[in-house]
């Protein structure tokens, strides 16, 4: 597998990318990401994925990455740090776990290295901005096992989205970004729902986000 398909896993692409490299726009409404309006038009419609990539990018000079911690920004209620870093914890590993073969995972930038930042939030409607409560987890767990128990809980993962973007680690540029409501919308958990199921979920998310780069990169 090369090196391409190793980064579209957690870097999120998108459908067409219509939007220049120089774009300037606002945060999104989780704040984890700026730059917004260099996303595509899917942002904001339901089970939608928007995307972009720098055109021209040569990802192909890079060799090692620097995974920053995961994000999370929650405005449900009733969803406890317990939670937030299962989710973190199931993200982090998914990373690391696609990167392990592709390219070597460093501490300190460098000119053939990568940095890659990710957020898990609900906060994905501009109604909804400057409500969530944000995590760094530099260290997540998952201590949860069985199933998720309450409706509060279930809530939150079944309409919980992904943000992602890879940068240069020296220069800071943006090469790749995407939001994927796919990673919870349409998942439906209920509080009978296994944490193993959300796990796999979460998983699947980080395969079909590969997938887009991928195909992004034919163009």
């Amino acid at each position: 597998m090369n090196i391409i398909t190793r980064l579209g896993m957690f870097a999120t692409a998108g459908a067409a990318l219509a939007l220049s490299s120089c774009a300037t726009g606002g945060k999104s409404p989780s704040g984890i990401l700026s730059n917004f309006a260099q996303l595509d038009a899917g942002y904001g419609t339901e089970n939608a994925v928007s995307s972009y990539v720098k055109p021209g990018a040569d990802l192909k000079q890079y060799d090692s990455v620097i995974i920053d911690p995961v994000t999370t920004v929650v405005s449900s209620p009733g969803v406890s740090p317990a939670v937030t870093d299962q989710l973190a914890a199931y993200l982090s590993e998914s990373l690391r776990s696609q990167m392990a073969g592709g390219l070597k995972i460093v501490a300190a930038p460098g000119p053939k290295t990568l940095r890659v930042r990710t957020g898990l939030t609900d906060v994905i409607s501009a109604a909804q901005a400057g409500q969530g409560v944000t995590a760094v987890h530099a260290a997540p767990r998952a201590t949860l096992s069985g199933n998720l128990g309450s409706a509060a809980v279930a809530g939150f993962v079944s309409n919980v989205a992904f943000e992602g973007e890879i940068l240069d680690s020296v220069t800071g540029e943006r090469l790749v970004a995407l939001v994927d409501h796919r990673l919870g919308s349409k998942r439906e958990a209920t509080a009978q729902t296994s944490w193993a199921a959300v796990r796999s979920g979460v998983n699947q998310g980080v395969i079909r986000l590969r997938d887009r780069i991928k195909a992004a990169k034919a163009l």
